[in-house]
């Protein structure tokens, strides 16, 4: 953890949708958590800007004339020519050569080139393409920027971050996870597989009594049914120096199934 980071930020890269979650380390001890989960600003129409807790992870490439002044404006930008989450999604259903969705799913990916313009993939040539890699800095971009918004004393580039991936993602598909974080302005960065997450969080709840419900020898087999893909990992219950550990043991192939 970095000296002078307040806040653990958690962010959820989903297919689907994208989340902040937070911990403040200096309102938390050893018997209380203090956390929260960050209502994100985002376009649910043209000029009309909502917090939600969920931010879609859609990216809608609107045509040069198709919106007046400052309908895409944010709380913290005046020049966006694109927009995301929610409005992205409502209105890329109706016109879909505009809209990219799935980018995650792109990312891992290793039949294309992730770096290209290649999103939407069934767009006319007129119509403006992104990467699969470009696309997640856009979310992840969007994420920094509502949490500077929300939290102008802590800014974002100074607390302790961490991006969830698929215990399945290849080295390539996780390079370019950094590399999009990076590019975001995510500065103390850790990848954590999503299943790890997941039984982080279960062990957190239990509030210590976790040991009580496995033993030595046991095996944890951690479901993760995403929006986009699931993912399945096996934990070993170990023990040493007479305390129970956990050590991952197995990962499931990628499975694009949500």
């Amino acid at each position: 953890m970095s000296t002078s980071s307040r806040y653990t930020i958690g962010i959820d890269l989903g297919t689907t949708h994208c989340a902040l979650s937070w911990v403040d380390t200096q309102a938390s001890d050893g018997e209380k958590v203090v956390q929260g989960v960050l209502p994100i600003p985002q376009l649910t129409a043209p000029g009309a800007v909502e917090g939600r807790e969920l931010l879609p992870s859609f990216l809608y490439l609107p045509h040069a004339s198709e919106f007046a002044p400052g309908d895409l404006n944010l709380p913290w930008s005046t020049t966006e020519s694109v927009a995301v989450g929610e409005m992205a999604r409502s209105r890329g259903a109706a016109t879909p050569i505009r809209l990219v969705s799935s980018a995650k799913s792109w990312l891992c990916h290793p039949g294309v080139d992730r770096r290209a313009p290649i999103l939407p993939a069934d767009a006319p040539t007129e119509v403006e393409r992104v990467s699969p890699l470009g696309a997640s800095v856009r979310y992840l971009t969007h994420l920094r920027d509502a949490w500077n918004q929300a939290h102008p004393e802590a800014p974002f580039q100074e607390q302790d971050i961490t991006v969830t991936i698929p215990a399945s993602f290849d080295p390539g598909a996780r390079e370019l996870t950094a590399e999009a974080a990076q590019q975001a302005g995510y500065a103390n960065l850790t990848l954590l597989e999503e299943p790890q997450a997941a039984l982080y969080s279960w062990i957190q709840r239990s509030q210590g009594q976790w040991r009580k419900e496995v033993q030595r020898g046991d095996l944890i087999l951690v479901i993760d049914v995403g929006g986009g893909t699931t993912d399945l990992s096996l934990m070993a219950v170990l023990e040493r120096d007479g305390n129970l550990e956990l050590q991952r043991v197995a990962v499931g192939d990628h499975i694009l199934l949500g």
